[in-house]
Formats: structure tokens, C-alpha cells, sequence
């Protein structure tokens, strides 16, 4: 005598489904993962000078609004600022400062591909020199 199972699936899936893939917008996911990881550090205790969660929050709003950054460009961007904001939680430990200094040469080549007058580029120009004193290198 056989014995004859079956399997039943069931659920649903948000948004439509293409090759296995379910579409939306990955970067918003990412983005949520960057503040979350951005909001648990501390802010700056001096009003007038922003701290290392204020600059993270600055990159991640900049990167977010640039036009000229591929999708797979800002995601690569985002998850390095999410990189800085985990590392920055304990900035002197080594692993951390290294965690740091990689991300900050991803978001370089990042920036790289970026067009030479665009507002995300000059504002990494000058912020991410900020963000690597934060580290002390």
C-alpha cells in the first residue's frame, strides 16, 4: 500500500513577483538598516559642531537624494556608511578603525564613477575628511 503525501503551501508575497525575485525598492531596506545603525550612536554634545551621527546622517541623506548614483552604487554607499556607523560605536578598538578605513576607500571609488560637478561629490569632498579625523587617521 502506498502512502501518499502532500505538500501545501500557502501565504502571500508583497509586491509582484519576476523571476523569483520580489521588486521594490531595496534601497529603502538598506536605508532602514543605515539609520538604524546611525541612530544608536550618540549625538554631539556641542550644538554648533556636528558629531559623528550628525555627519552619517548628513552622507546618508546626500546619498540617498543623489540622481546620479546607479541603484546598485547607492546600496554599495549606504551599506559603507552603515560600515562607519557600527564602527564608529567603539572608534579606537582596531578592528573598528580598519572596518573604518575600508569603508571610507569603498565610498572613494563609489565616488569615483560620480560626474565631477555633482553636489554628492563636493559634499564628500569635504565630509568624509571629517568622518576619518572622527577615527584619528
Amino acid at each position: 500500500m502506498e502512502d501518499k503525501q502532500g505538500i501545501q503551501i500557502g501565504g502571500s508575497v508583497g509586491g509582484p513577483v519576476t523571476a523569483g525575485k520580489v521588486e521594490g525598492d531595496s534601497s529603502s531596506y538598506v536605508g532602514g538598516n543605515v539609520s538604524f545603525a546611525i541612530n544608536e550612536l550618540p549625538s554631539s554634545s556641542e550644538p554648533d559642531k556636528p558629531g559623528i551621527k550628525e555627519l552619517l546622517t548628513q552622507l546618508q541623506a546626500e546619498i540617498k537624494a543623489d540622481q546620479n548614483l546607479s541603484e546598485d552604487d547607492r546600496e554599495d554607499a549606504l551599506e559603507q556608511v552603515k560600515a562607519l556607523a557600527e564602527a564608529a560605536k567603539n572608534p579606537n578598538d582596531a578592528e573598528m578603525k580598519n572596518k573604518a578605513k575600508k569603508a571610507d576607500r569603498m565610498l572613494a571609488r563609489i565616488m569615483k564613477g560620480v560626474p565631477q560637478a555633482t553636489k554628492l561629490l563636493e559634499f564628500c569632498n569635504n565630509l568624509l575628511p571629517l568622518i576619518t579625523k572622527f577615527f584619528g587617521f
